[in-house]
């Protein structure tokens, strides 16, 4: 019970609600307007992540804006605001000190968007408003992290390309993505999964099982995708002993190509922690969807197993 309550704590404080600036007491009656474009992850040197720039890949969808003045009792939280935004703010002058935590749609889903555990929050000091005019901060800059809280468990680049190794099965090749698709944030490879006409489904996954012993782990599971068919993420349930392997299945990502790439970032601890029971040794499983019988290509690049 401990562990669904706290479970239920943290999805309470880390789902957020797109929403507008009301006013509060100590305000001013003509507002201000603070301007941000978007938010990019970055490398931090003190950790040197990866060379491989995809490992930056992202879609902060929104931000939470919260300032403190000199003077307050306390911190105001204006709010979370979908990118780019224009966020009226009913102070002026100097604001001592300002935090902008990124927001991700959590499992792609825009009802679910949460403050990205991985992502640092961004801190900013003297940033000064007037009264009806726009304090522009254009696109900011996060990292993840330290290594010293988050791991990772698991990485693919696709790269080198083509004829490198991957770390899942046969079933994915490496391709050039320039010779094939739209170029993805960074490097020159890709997975590939090509659906034979009159293939209903096509399975694959990883080629290792990774170990997570403490079940207070919050793991995710990141990747850009671009794919002519649906296709599910899932797990496999070590526990089932008798009988065929049991896949379980955790959410389908919808593909739409004419979106292009995508990045998503998938809760896969919520299937670890739901339908596996926190057995220490986890493999993740896809499986592309095709009833109708369709011959189309699944395109991966990016994927990161996270825990924390």
């Amino acid at each position: 019970m401990k562990k669904i309550r706290n479970i239920i704590f943290f999805s309470l404080m880390a789902t957020v609600a797109v929403v507008s600036c009301d006013r509060y007491e100590g305000g001013v009656e003509v507002p201000s307007y603070l301007k941000v474009a978007s938010i990019v992850v970055e490398d931090n040197p003190a950790d040197s992540w990866s060379q491989d720039t995809g490992f930056f890949s992202c879609d902060i969808d929104a931000v939470n804006v919260i300032i403190w003045k000199s003077g307050d009792t306390a911190e105001t939280n204006l709010g979370t605001f979908q990118l780019p935004c224009k966020i009226p703010v009913l102070r002026n002058g100097v604001i001592d000190k300002m935090r902008l935590v990124p927001v991700v749609k959590q499992d792609g889903i825009a009802g679910k968007r949460i403050t990205y555990p991985y992502y640092e929050p961004i801190n900013l000091t003297n940033v000064v408003l007037a009264e009806d005019s726009v304090t522009d901060l254009g696109t900011l800059r996060t990292r993840y992290i330290s290594k010293n809280t988050m791991k990772v468990l698991w990485q693919e680049f696709f790269e080198p390309a083509p004829g490198g190794s991957t770390t899942l099965d046969s079933t994915v090749k490496i391709c050039y993505s320039l010779d094939t698709v739209p170029p993805v944030f960074g490097g020159f490879g890709c997975g590939k999964v090509h659906v034979p006409a009159g293939t209903k489904s096509v399975r694959f996954c990883t080629d290792t099982t990774y170990n997570i012993t403490d079940p207070q782990s919050i793991l995710y599971l990141e990747m850009d995708y671009w794919s002519d068919f649906d296709f599910s993420v899932e797990l496999k349930n070590p526990t089932y002993q008798d009988g065929p392997v049991q896949i379980i299945p955790h959410m389908t990502i919808f593909g739409k190509p004419e979106r292009g790439w995508r990045k998503i970032y998938i809760n896969i601890g919520a299937i670890w922690s739901n339908d596996c029971n926190h057995y220490p040794d986890i493999r993740p499983h896809f499986t592309i969807l095709n009833d109708e019988g369709r011959e189309g290509n699944l395109f991966i690049d990016n994927i990161k197993l996270i825990k924390m």
